[in-house]
């Protein structure tokens, strides 16, 4: 009955009524003027019914055309099965387009005053009743109930298919957007770490920077004093040879003291052959001390101040020493800052301390700095504590693998 939803439906079922009400055309001019006005009446209500989304209101209207059917059948004594026609069509429509419980209740209802009057008032007999409208319109009621709930099923499929097809356009379009967020997080990741890389190398140069200065600041004077008195020396070695001997014990014992200087500045360039280890460290200490008030002691052991570190793990101890020391002048209100480099076999550590105002017990609030520490320790493979120190003041103990690549990725596989 699909033909009942669309216009050229509509032109059919006009068309089948037209066909219907000339075919059985009564002969009295009354009979005809009420079969005129009934057969307009079902045109314009069946198609007007086709059109009306209120259930309540199609209801009504389909009750007040099988009335008018019931009127004219009572008036006119029709005995030529108009009747059962017009309530075929009524049934059709109550099946197709009323809401289940509305549609059973109001055909069963139409049927059962439908028989009662023919068989109470039209005197037919009721056994060949029973039989035409179990097995005809009963069964054409609940054939069309089949459509229509086949229909609204492929109605809900068709509605979930589309909605399943909006979602996934949705999460295509949310994959896109976080896949450019990550390309862009990538993105700005490596140029951080660009930039890591880069502050390093800038530390380093401006530490080199500083200990050529001290060179031409000290030891040039030194040597400049030397040639001076070695240039003086032959007008002196024959007229007077006390202060010959002491312009020479002078000039040696300038030499030495030129000569442990180079040496402490060769082992201090030597000891940072990647150009972000220990050299970096001391910049960083240096810059954050003639920054303010804070007094910052460094202390490189040994091996620590002998050795190169990996380039990642020098970008971790000093990312983590400038996250550490802005903590600390921002928010410890510390005088002093205590930080000691060590390194065993397989790792180094750092231990950094201040003498801040946090005091043990009390709440230790981890913001971005503090929370970025702990997570280059992790990502680097290596460990982080922070905690309150005694008496007052909190303590960082950093813990790196000097094979960080490697060892991280064992993990992984492991």
């Amino acid at each position: 009955m699909q033909m009942l939803y669309t216009r050229r439906g509509s032109i059919t079922v006009s068309l089948i009524l037209l066909f219907i009400f000339w075919t059985q055309f009564p002969e009295t001019i009354s009979a005809r003027a009420a079969a005129v006005v009934l057969c307009l009446s079902y045109i314009a209500g069946l198609n007007a019914a086709a059109r009306i989304p209120s259930s309540r209101v199609l209801s009504a209207l389909l009750a007040a055309l099988y009335a008018m059917a019931i009127v004219y059948w009572l008036a006119f004594d029709d005995r030529t099965g108009l009747l059962f026609t017009l309530q075929g069509f009524l049934l059709s429509y109550m099946a197709l387009k009323l809401p289940e419980r509305l549609s059973a209740i109001e055909a069963s209802a139409m049927l059962l005053l439908t028989f009662l009057l023919l068989v109470f008032y039209g005197g037919q007999p009721w056994l060949p009743l029973i039989r035409q409208d179990l097995f005809i319109y009963v069964g054409l009621y609940m054939l069309l109930r089949l459509v229509r709930l086949r229909r609204i099923r492929e109605d809900e499929q068709r509605a979930y298919a589309e909605e399943e097809r909006k979602h996934t356009q949705a999460l295509q379009v949310v994959h896109a957007e976080l896949a450019e967020a990550h390309a862009d997080l990538q993105r700005a990741h490596e140029e951080l770490e660009r930039a890591t890389v880069q502050s390093l190398r800038y530390a380093v140069l401006e530490e080199r920077s500083r200990i050529a200065r001290d060179i031409h600041d000290s030891i040039g004077h030194r040597l400049t004093s030397v040639i001076v008195q070695l240039q003086a020396l032959p007008y002196v070695l024959g007229s007077d040879p006390a202060e010959s001997e002491r312009i020479v014990r002078t000039v040696l014992d300038v030499a030495r003291a030129c000569m442990q200087e180079v040496r402490t500045v060769v082992h201090d360039m030597g000891a940072d052959e990647t150009g972000a280890g220990a050299l970096s460290l001391r910049s960083l200490v240096r810059q954050a001390a003639d920054a303010g008030s804070l007094k910052i002691g460094l202390d490189l052991g040994e091996e620590a101040g002998r050795e190169a570190w990996p380039p990642e793990t020098a970008a971790v101890l000093y990312r983590c020493t400038q996250e550490a020391l802005t903590n600390t002048i921002r928010h410890a209100n510390a005088k002093r800052v205590d930080i000691r480099v060590e390194q065993r076999a397989g790792e180094v550590s750092l231990h950094y301390r201040d003498d801040g105002e946090l005091k043990p017990g009390e709440e230790l609030r981890e913001g971005f700095g503090l929370s970025g520490i702990r997570k280059r320790c992790r990502d680097a493979g290596g460990e982080c504590v922070i905690e309150a120190a005694e008496p007052h003041g909190i303590s960082i103990e950093i813990r790196l693998p000097l094979a960080a690549d490697t060892n991280r990725e064992a993990r992984t596989h492991g």
